[in-house]
């Protein structure tokens, strides 16, 4: 039976020299890795239990298996990083950004959560997780880190930006936008630092006459936020890991940027 969340031969193609081949030696590799592919993309999209996964697609334990290999072997970042070079190089970007926009989301946990990867965000009032998210000026995903809700924003920005300084050997950012909750000299003494850049702090603006005006850049990552709902996986982070909670954002990214680039 194909599904909606299926990858067609195209997008397949992108991504297929990513993923590993079998290992040599024991028994022939059985699995589709393509189905395989398919049914993480199910789950991340429908946001149903592994165990609930339809019974056309690979064992359940399996596709866990793979998903957490290809995580633990950095694949998935190997994966959205190729596709974000090939998404910008399509529109006439350079494939590092000079402008970078961050903010964090606050998000509840599920059952299988770990304590000690779990807090208490108090601005939002929210138990759980906070992901740090960086995207560019076309609103796609450069970056992610996930921490526990309570810790602050600026230590998550760090965090991530240092992520992507591992990434890239000679950055091109000029400027860093963000929220009110990144103001002081901590982020801006390691982005002057680590970018020889600027924080630049937007902020939103309501007048009577024009009603809420969302600040010319910032309103990108707010629409970034605004695409991971569309995956239900996403609603609730219900990863006992934070860096398979991580890999679900990417793989979220991933869909997307797999569809710009090849159109259902």
């Amino acid at each position: 039976m194909a599904y909606d969340t299926d990858l067609t031969d195209d997008q397949w193609r992108l991504i297929r020299r990513h993923i590993p081949r079998a290992k040599k030696g024991g028994r022939p590799r059985e699995t589709s890795m393509r189905r395989v592919i398919d049914a993480i993309m199910y789950v991340v999209t429908h946001g149903c239990k592994w165990r609930g996964l339809p019974k056309d697609f690979p064992p359940w334990r399996t596709v866990y298996g793979y998903f957490s290999e290809l995580q633990e072997r950095g694949r998935w970042r190997r994966i959205h990083y190729a596709l974000y070079e090939m998404v910008r190089d399509e529109a006439g970007r350079q494939p590092d950004p000079t402008l970078l926009i961050i903010d964090s989301q606050s998000v509840k946990t599920g059952k299988c959560a770990e304590a000690p990867t779990k807090g208490y965000d108090g601005g939002k009032r929210v138990k759980g997780r906070k992901r740090h998210v960086l995207v560019d000026s076309m609103g796609l995903l450069v970056d992610v880190a996930v921490t526990p809700a309570n810790v602050h924003d600026t230590k998550g920005a760090v965090k991530v930006l240092k992520k992507y300084q591992k990434r890239v050997k000679q950055p091109r950012v000029r400027k860093i936008i963000g929220d009110k909750g990144y103001r002081g000299e901590m982020l801006k003494g390691f982005v002057r630092k680590a970018f020889k850049a600027v924080v630049a702090i937007g902020q939103n603006h309501t007048s009577t006459a024009n009603g809420f005006v969302p600040d010319e850049k910032r309103w990108l990552v707010e629409r970034g936020f605004a695409w991971l709902g569309d995956y239900w996986r996403l609603s609730i982070d219900r990863e006992r890991l934070m860096a398979h909670s991580c890999a679900m954002v990417r793989l979220a990214f991933i869909r997307l940027m797999l569809r710009r680039l090849v159109p259902m």
